[in-house]
């Protein structure tokens, strides 16, 4: 299936597609969102995004559309989370000690965990949420969350342009 998804982004990056900055956007809110974004991984789009602008076919503004579709998905799963803990929600659903380690995580190393989160995959999508349960505050939450959301694209697309150029140098052969 994802498979599926790569090819056909490949051929909508490769068609110069006016959607491919909206449709990571909204890939990007998606992954941020607890449990959701478990499902929907955007890094390897993005990394396919960077093989694509390597070989010009992308336009350049594609990374602030993945910036701000991450920035929005995170800040409202921190909000879902500040709704859970409020309503006592968090407290019946998860066990006494998961909770007491996340408020530890976020007490100990705040903005770091969220930023750290953004880059390991399915971290990313439970760390919004996570804060906001935990009652880390929201300033620090939007600082961090903001620090990630906007390094986060193009260090992935980064890794992606460096694999075109690899790859029209034929390192790719080699290997």
């Amino acid at each position: 299936m994802i498979s599926d998804l790569l090819a056909r982004g490949l051929a909508m990056a490769q068609a110069g597609s006016p959607w491919i900055g909206p449709v990571l956007a909204c890939a990007a809110f998606a992954e941020a969102m607890v449990v959701i974004g478990i499902f929907v991984p955007v890094t390897p789009f993005l990394v396919l995004a960077g093989a694509a602008m390597g070989f010009s076919a992308l336009d350049h503004g594609t990374p602030a559309w993945v910036s701000a579709g991450a920035f929005l998905g995170n800040a409202v799963s921190y909000q879902l989370g500040r709704r859970v803990r409020s309503q006592g929600v968090i407290a019946a659903r998860l066990p006494a000690r998961a909770l007491a380690a996340a408020e530890r995580l976020f007490v100990q190393h705040g903005a770091a965990a969220i930023i750290v989160a953004r880059f390991m995959g399915p971290p990313a999508t439970v760390a919004p949420f996570l804060a906001g349960s935990s009652g880390l505050p929201r300033g620090r939450f939007m600082i961090a969350s903001l620090v990630a959301s906007l390094a986060w694209p193009p260090i992935m697309i980064g890794v992606g342009l460096l694999g075109a150029w690899a790859l029209s140098l034929g390192l790719g052969d080699r290997w």
